[in-house]
């Protein structure tokens, strides 16, 4: 099982940060510029504990992924269930929200993540991680401004933005 860990200081309360990432769970793509679309499963309609969501990366590519584990303001973890991700196997994410003061929150992504064949794993780390880079900042940005990201304003964005 491969591990990465990824840090974003987003200026926010943990309470503001805990919104965007647990109760619009269903809603990703709306700051995740390398997702298109996506939404809740099974007639959700906001995030909790067991919550669903199926995840569009692009028109082929998607994801099912399960909320298995929550501390409110503090820590969740999410699973996938089922995809069609080339060459990946296992794969889930805990977030782990750290306060720093009143408007300010350090937000941590673990991912693990397997692949088959194992090896495949050492080859797409850096195309993952730089995946999860622009999932992180995507959520900082929507959080600070109020605006979306895409692929394409992506590097602009956080070349300009980022702090």
């Amino acid at each position: 099982m491969s591990k990465s860990e990824f840090t974003e200081i987003i200026n926010a309360s943990k309470e503001k940060v805990w919104d965007v990432l647990f109760n619009q769970y269903g809603e990703i793509h709306v700051h995740n510029p390398g997702m298109i679309a996506s939404h809740y499963m099974n007639n959700g309609t906001k995030g909790e504990l067991n919550s669903k969501r199926h995840v569009n990366f692009s028109e082929k590519l998607w994801l099912d992924e399960t909320i298995t584990e929550m501390e409110e303001f503090k820590r969740v973890t999410m699973v996938a269930d089922n995809h069609n991700l080339p060459m990946m196997r296992d794969m889930s994410a805990t977030y782990e929200l750290t306060p720093l003061g009143n408007k300010k929150t350090e937000l941590k992504m673990i991912s693990n993540a397997t692949s088959s064949p194992g090896f495949m794993m050492y080859l797409m780390k850096g195309q993952l991680a730089k995946g999860l880079v622009q999932h992180l900042f995507g959520m900082k940005y929507y959080i600070e401004t109020g605006k979306t990201l895409s692929k394409k304003t992506f590097s602009e964005v956080y070349k300009n933005y980022k702090q």
